[in-house]
């Protein structure tokens, strides 16, 4: 089956400059409707409102910093979870050694040998987590652990803690994917504007073929000032890391 392709830009310029230039073709083109109108009956009305209506309505779409500031709080939520884990799993190893002295079996058992390929995973941390709290929970350990100072409601957090990076890090790819749709209706405005500001300046090039004022009022320029156009073109590839 066909994927269907990527929305991307078909200008260069920023989102800002590229309306602002909306604004200034629309106001033109209003004054000098009727030239256009002779020659290109469809570009009568609504084409205007709907020209207008169409830069409005794109303006008010959220720009891309604000997806990513929510993307950033999940990931910001989710790491700070992952700290309370790894140091919840260090205290355990530490209790553990505490009450098993020269008992490497316990330690391999609580899952020590696998916490530095863990650590710093969202999927492998909360597997280990879950796992210490199941061997913690043992009487034959349970009993010991507590008699050395660990407390009952800290060894239940460690399935507690597992549980909330597992449906934090839900919150994260959820965010990530809502930026993705973002992005795709911001384009996807955008270009429709751009659509018309095309066909309009590509219009006036026959309508004012011989008047230089007016021919230049409809020149589309499209220069790459600050190379927004990969500011969200590369979310999917970002946001698949």
């Amino acid at each position: 089956m066909k994927h269907p392709e990527e929305v991307v830009r078909d200008f260069n310029k920023s989102d800002e400059e590229m309306l602002q230039q909306s604004d200034v073709l629309l106001s033109s083109f209003i004054k000098n409707k009727d030239a256009f109108i002779i020659r290109f009956p469809h570009l009568a009305d609504p084409f205007a409102t709907e020209w207008g209506n169409a830069t409005k309505a794109a303006r008010e779409i959220l720009p891309d910093y604000a997806s990513l500031a929510a993307q950033t709080s999940e990931s910001d939520s989710l790491e700070m979870l992952m700290d309370e884990g790894r140091n919840l799993f260090q205290m355990l190893m530490l209790y553990t050694q505490l009450a098993f002295p020269n008992h490497a079996l316990a330690l391999r058992t609580m899952g020590q040998s696998q916490y530095e390929a863990s650590r710093k995973s969202q999927l492998k941390l909360p597997a280990l987590l879950r796992t210490a709290n199941k061997e913690a929970s043992k009487p034959e350990y349970k009993v010991a652990l507590m008699d050395k100072g660990m407390t009952e409601a800290e060894i239940n957090s460690l399935k507690t803690l597992a549980d909330r990076i597992v449906n934090q890090d839900l919150a994260l790819q959820n965010a990530k994917k809502e930026r993705s749709l973002d992005a795709n209706e911001r384009i996807t405005a955008l270009n429709k504007i751009w659509e018309r500001m095309a066909l309009v300046c590509n219009c006036a090039k026959l309508i004012f073929q011989n008047d230089a004022s007016r021919y230049n009022l409809f020149l589309l320029s499209d220069s790459d000032s600050n190379a927004s156009k990969t500011e969200e073109t590369t979310t999917h590839l970002e946001n698949a890391k």
